[in-house]
Order: structure tokens, then C-alpha cells, then sequence
């Protein structure tokens, strides 16, 4: 996949995840800075652009909290998303179609 195809795809999967969270911290329910996080890095390009690997927070909570208290964002993050389906398909091997992963961020699947 070409550079400006992921960061088309990486713009998509940002926009459809402020919007599931309704452009709040899913923290703190802040509208100030919110910005998107991935779960797992998103140099796992199996869930970069899933939007279950995708929480919403606010910039002191992403670059605070998400980013310097890692055990306790896991805790917390495990009663928001399914982290099983996250620790599961972060495993598998095979190229992303870019095509579809288009066509599903865009809601036309």
C-alpha cells in the first residue's frame, strides 16, 4: 500500500472515530484536544485503520495518561473494547486491502 493511501485510510479511521465518540474524551467526556488513539501501535497494520482499536481522548489523557500509565489504560480500556478480538487478530498475517478498508471507513459496506 502506497504512503498516501495510509494516510488517507489513517484520516478516514479518524474521522469515523470521533464521530462513534461523538468528538468527545471517552475519559473524561471533554470536547477540548480530542485526539484518536491506538490501542494496539498502530505499526500493526493488521488493526491500524480497525475501529475497535480506536479510543478517543482527550490530549491530557492520550499523551498523560494512555501514553505514561499503561497498566492502568489497560485496565481501563479492557471494560471499553474488546481487547480478546484485539489480542487475536493482531496475529494475523496477510495484506490489507485497501480498496475495502476504504469502502468500510466510509460506511459504504
Amino acid at each position: 500500500m502506497h504512503k498516501k493511501q495510509r494516510k488517507e485510510l489513517d484520516g478516514l479511521w479518524k474521522k469515523q472515530a470521533l464521530k462513534r465518540a461523538g468528538k468527545k474524551c471517552e475519559k473524561c467526556g471533554s470536547d477540548k484536544y480530542v485526539q484518536v488513539h491506538h490501542i494496539i501501535p498502530r505499526t500493526n497494520y493488521r488493526l491500524r485503520w480497525d475501529l475497535e482499536n480506536a479510543v478517543c481522548l482527550c490530549r491530557k489523557h492520550h499523551l498523560y495518561w494512555a501514553h505514561k500509565d499503561a497498566r492502568e489504560f489497560s485496565m481501563w480500556i479492557d471494560g471499553l473494547r474488546d481487547t480478546n478480538y484485539l489480542d487475536t487478530t493482531r496475529h494475523f498475517q496477510g495484506k490489507q486491502d485497501y480498496f475495502l478498508l476504504k469502502k468500510h471507513l466510509e460506511g459504504k459496506q
